[in-house]
């Protein structure tokens, strides 16, 4: 596959952001659109952690299918109270820039691991219209818990003065208009998140819409479970019609 690595200025977020993406080795000249991996880091990760600590490009080549790994700095890929639209930007913004740089079709499929799957989540609930499925890795669910990670500073920066996030717009159990149009894929280890996650894709479930949850057997090594996790994710898109 090819791999580029692009700088490029954010209307959105006002300054310069950098992403990795992959493409499919093809023709120069070719009318083919690719469907397209948005592919979300984790708090304290970057851009190129994918690309550098699991074998992502192995694994999505026989998909011919595209990969886009933004820098998610430490936004929660939120729209912050006090700070940057990450929502805006990963939602609006990215995937019309990748669009318009790069041969790809509408099919486009979000994921993450950590924050970078709870951003993945509230992505394909809010912004159903964009992506087909949405899917997370060892993600945290529960708003408090996310919140928890923060420094009083920085949840005043992100989530605003709230004291109680519950029911809230980053509450994912919150959102008022849930639609079938969006596949969900949750991944965990046994003990990560485990419970959060088995009682989200119940209530997804239970409203009506497409959820699949998968539980890893856990490995000392974080990389080495999202290597597992990425690449159970990739067998079951490529279950699915519409990837290849």
């Amino acid at each position: 596959m090819h791999w580029l690595h692009v700088h490029f200025h954010s209307e959105t977020l006002g300054m310069p952001v950098q992403m990795e993406v992959l493409l499919p080795e093809s023709p120069i000249l070719t009318d083919k659109d690719y469907p397209v991996l948005y592919l979300l880091h984790d708090m304290g990760d970057g851009h190129t952690s994918w690309l550098r600590k699991t074998n992502i490009e192995t694994h999505i080549e026989e998909l011919s299918m595209a990969v886009v790994m933004p820098m998610g700095h430490l936004g929660y890929y939120t729209d912050m109270f006090s700070g940057k639209k990450y929502f805006s930007f990963i939602t609006e913004e990215l995937p019309a820039i990748c669009e318009r740089m790069f041969p790809l079709s509408e099919e486009r499929i979000i994921a993450g691991n950590g924050i970078g799957g709870y951003g993945a989540l509230k992505a394909g609930l809010l912004a159903f219209d964009k992506f087909k499925k949405a899917a997370s890795f060892s993600a945290p669910i529960d708003i408090d818990s996310i919140s928890r990670r923060l420094t009083q500073d920085q949840s005043l920066d992100i989530f605003g003065l709230n004291d109680d996030l519950k029911g809230t717009e980053h509450d994912l159990y919150a959102v008022e208009v849930l639609s079938s149009r969006t596949q969900f894929y949750l991944s965990c280890d046994v003990d990560d998140y485990r419970k959060d996650n088995r009682l989200f894709a119940e209530y997804l479930q239970r409203s009506g819409l497409s959820c699949s949850i998968r539980e890893i057997q856990q490995f000392p090594d974080k990389w080495k479970n999202l290597d597992r996790s990425l690449s159970e994710f990739i067998i079951w898109l490529s279950e699915k019609k519409g990837v290849k």
